[in-house]
């Protein structure tokens, strides 16, 4: 059940669809204006409205998904609970895809760095640069940079993160051991470990139920995890079919 006001045409995929997606993962495109159009997101606590390029086909990383603007609304109502929760923190997301839970983290006032696979990065930083001013005047920071998943010698792993942010992220059966070692990674390195806040779209096919029940067991057994109510979410970026998550390592 969708119950946002502008609903992402590619928020639900047929099994067709989910094939050509999987087909579609290793291609490279270059970017076309009319590949492209823009979406609006208001984020109403600070009075800014983002501008979110997306594709008219491609990838997963190349589209607005639903579980991405619960999870940024949320940390949007957080802020609004306390204007500070964000200011200067720094956040890291992973599979940012077109960022759009690290620009509101970084417009409600983070030090916030995207990651995804360097493939997604041209429209990610494209992204980033049309939100700049808006970022900078919150005295927010964003940048993007490539991190493949299971990559243990990444530069991103020498840094420090208060908070890690990811939606929608567990969607191929072979990302979930990588994903999981990548988020071990993250919150062993440092003795201050940074909370995990996760979104996820439960899927109605066996696979994708699969996949999640799969990779949540695995992370039960290094996190602590909380599951946020709906109650405790944006009023109007909340569904019962997407899991909102908080993850602190054991």
């Amino acid at each position: 059940m969708k119950l946002f006001l502008e609903i992402n045409p590619f928020g639900k995929l047929s099994n067709n669809s989910l094939n050509n997606i999987a087909q579609m993962s290793h291609r490279r495109s270059s970017l076309q204006p009319n590949d492209l159009y823009p979406r609006e997101i208001d984020i109403e606590v600070c009075l800014k409205t983002l501008k979110i390029y997306q594709k008219l086909e491609g990838d997963v990383n190349c589209v607005v998904w639903d579980a991405s603007l619960v999870l940024a609304k949320y940390l949007e109502t957080m802020c609004h609970q306390k204007p500070d929760f964000l200011s200067g923190m720094k956040v890291l997301e992973l599979g940012a895809g077109l960022g759009v839970v690290g620009l509101t983290a970084a417009t409600l006032g983070a030090q916030v760095t995207m990651t995804d696979l360097p493939e997604a990065l041209s429209l990610l930083r494209l992204n980033i640069a049309e939100n700049k001013a808006k970022i900078g005047s919150m005295g927010g920071y964003a940048i993007a940079e490539s991190l493949v998943w299971g990559d243990n010698n990444s530069e991103i792993h020498k840094q420090d993160f208060d908070m890690v942010v990811l939606a929608d992220c567990v969607y191929y059966e072979e990302a979930v051991e990588p994903l999981l070692q990548t988020l071990q990674r993250l919150t062993n390195a440092f003795s201050q470990r940074p909370v995990i806040y996760l979104t996820q779209e439960i899927r109605d096919t066996e696979m994708q139920k699969k996949i999640w029940d799969t990779f949540y067991e695995k992370i039960t057994d290094f996190f602590y995890v909380e599951k946020i109510p709906e109650e405790q979410q944006h009023c109007n970026y909340r569904s019962a079919d997407i899991v909102l998550l908080k993850l602190i390592k054991k």
